[in-house]
């Protein structure tokens, strides 16, 4: 949830930083007011170049829906209204069966990426096909970032289908097939410097329980950093220069964590401190 709206001037913090054996890799956590307009190129700090954005299948965010239940499922139909006897016209489905779960498209990641995104983001999308949906939970696919509000804050945008919890088989795998398809694609140029955004997936619209989600980002974030590619180890072993001279072969790959809370924030770093053993 983003809440630059009334902290403004909040500049995101990073809390802890967690660097490979030999630098290349770095798992960050911070915290932002807004991890879509706090956290990107156009930001001091961190300034990232690439969103991991919890998409649904279809590419097409959230705006067909003025607002929608946290935890799923997604809406069939449009609200439709109906003439009340007292009350006058009112939804077929509004705040009172969304009850304190109702959130907003300017509440949610794909929403804010889509509202600033606009139509150039929305025909990039169109142009993502897998089959005879655009992206399958689970999977990833990137795009540019479309519209210049979005542009301004980043360079690309990979879209990944985290599924709903209650409504999914097996939501656990299926999250964590998201961040492995994500930083996949995220960081397919081995060599090429690089700091990547990422949302703590699952905890929001899509209604997984806070430990899990916390769980699932601390495992596989941990996984990435951890795994060595035959160039990296070449890298580590290459002692022809100095120390100063092969830092500088090595480029530098981040995944950063935007959280806007700070107690969660918190959380994935005790959870990351846990399995980092």
């Amino acid at each position: 949830m983003s809440t630059a709206w009334y902290k403004p001037s909040v500049l995101p913090k990073l809390i802890k930083s967690f660097p490979s054996k030999n630098a290349h890799k770095q798992i960050e956590v911070w915290t932002t007011t807004c991890i879509v307009t706090n956290f990107g190129k156009a930001t001091k700090e961190p300034r990232c170049t690439v969103l991991v954005n919890p998409a649904n299948p279809s590419l097409s965010g959230v705006k067909k829906f003025p607002y929608f239940p946290r935890g799923g499922p997604e809406p069939k139909e449009q609200p439709k209204k109906y003439e009340h006897h007292i009350m006058g016209y009112v939804s077929q489905w509004g705040g009172m069966e969304v009850g304190s779960g109702m959130l907003f498209p300017a509440n949610v990641v794909d929403g804010l990426v889509h509202q600033l995104g606009g139509w150039k983001l929305s025909l990039y999308c169109k142009l993502v096909s897998i089959e005879h949906e655009k992206c399958h939970i689970g999977q990833a696919v990137s795009t540019y970032a479309g519209g210049k509000e979005l542009d301004v804050h980043y360079d690309e945008i990979i879209h990944t289908v985290p599924p709903f919890y209650s409504h999914y088989e097996s939501p656990l795998l299926a999250l964590a097939n998201c961040y492995q398809s994500s930083l996949s694609l995220a960081f397919k140029e081995k060599n090429e410097s690089k700091k990547v955004a990422f949302p703590l997936l699952g905890a929001g619209a899509r209604g997984f329980p806070l430990d899990d989600a916390i769980e699932i980002a601390a495992v596989e974030s941990l996984k990435w950093k951890n795994r060595l590619h035959d160039d990296e180890n070449e890298n580590i072993h290459d002692s022809s220069d100095s120390d100063n001279d092969n830092k500088l072969k090595i480029p530098k790959q981040v995944l950063a964590f935007g959280i806007p809370d700070m107690k969660i924030a918190e959380s994935l770093i005790n959870a990351i401190e846990q399995y980092d053993n």
